[in-house]
């Protein structure tokens, strides 16, 4: 397996012992692998199942506390995007592998927030434990259904934020960003999904990506950037059409057929792919990937 990384030296900031982070509160001295993590916890299918399992990550019964990332602001949150804040937190949700709609995160091993910036982090083997579908591990954050826009009602919405990926696992393609229908489309009972997305690709080439009727005939887009490297992304999308810009510069343009499903935004790590969708690796493989002055909004 090909890992792509930089020195950890310069941006993280590993804590020396459990009994120093617990000063912290959110934070421990180290990430349990996903074996441990799970050690007596179980897929919660049922809506009871669930109901605990989001009560007891909350309390803390279920510990999904990880190691604290200190994010070199100066370095990262530059250009008028990246310095500035990010959007309140009122208006986002947070999805992770023990729940698909936290009101906050709890859980520091998948999700921080330094300064203007938005950590995401995915370890191998970690993969969605909420709900029937495994593997497509995931760590995103995303707007609310009041930030969001169907074709008929003459609304677009803007998503811009300053992205970068700063350390890839490189077992899998990653999806950093998407513009998606949040549910059914009523008028023929379709899941339309993402139009325009932005990968990481094995890699680390940065692509943005065109959805096609025919998923094998998706078009990638080159956006000139690789691991490590910082840029812009703003993404205009009405419902219908969209169109992606890489610091300022076009580089997609398309439609979506999504009917009367509302479009959202999301953004941080999803492995797409159902149950291939897991990082292989070590506990010292994990996907981080930067997000600074996310913002959405609606005109």
């Amino acid at each position: 397996m090909k890992i792509i990384a930089k020195p950890l030296s310069a941006t993280f900031l590993i804590a020396a012992s459990l009994a120093s982070s617990q000063a912290w509160g959110d934070f421990k001295g180290w990430n349990p692998n996903w074996s441990n993590l799970t050690n007596n916890v179980a897929r919660a299918v049922t809506s009871q199942q669930q109901t605990s399992m989001l009560n007891n990550v909350n309390n803390g019964t279920i510990d999904t506390r990880g190691t604290e990332i200190n994010v070199n602001n100066s370095v990262v949150e530059t250009t008028g995007t990246g310095s500035r804040s990010v959007m309140p937190n009122s208006d986002m949700r947070w999805h992770n592998p023990f729940g698909s709609s936290y009101s906050t995160s709890p859980s520091t091993r998948w999700y921080q927030k330094d300064g203007n910036t938005q950590v995401f982090r995915m370890f191998p083997n970690d993969e969605n434990f909420f709900g029937t579908r495994i593997g497509a591990a995931r760590s995103e954050a995303f707007v609310g259904n009041h930030l969001s826009t169907v074709e008929a009602d003459g609304k677009t919405v803007t998503f811009s934020a300053r992205f970068r990926v700063e350390k890839h696992n490189g077992s899998k393609d990653v999806m950093l960003f998407q513009s998606k229908g949040s549910g059914l489309n009523t008028q023929d009972g379709t899941y339309p999904a993402w139009g325009i997305s932005l990968w990481v690709e094995k890699d680390g080439d940065i692509i943005l990506v065109k959805r096609n009727q025919v998923f094998s005939q998706n078009e990638k887009i080159d956006t000139g950037f690789n691991v490590g490297q910082s840029f812009n992304l703003r993404v205009t999308d009405d419902g219908y059409n969209y169109k992606a810009f890489i610091n300022n510069v076009e580089k997609a343009a398309g439609t979506w057929e999504r009917g009367d499903t509302p479009t959202v935004q999301r953004w941080g790590i999803y492995v797409q792919g159902g149950e291939s969708g897991i990082l292989s690796g070590t506990i010292n493989d994990e996907q981080v990937v930067y997000v600074s002055g996310a913002r959405a909004e609606l005109n």
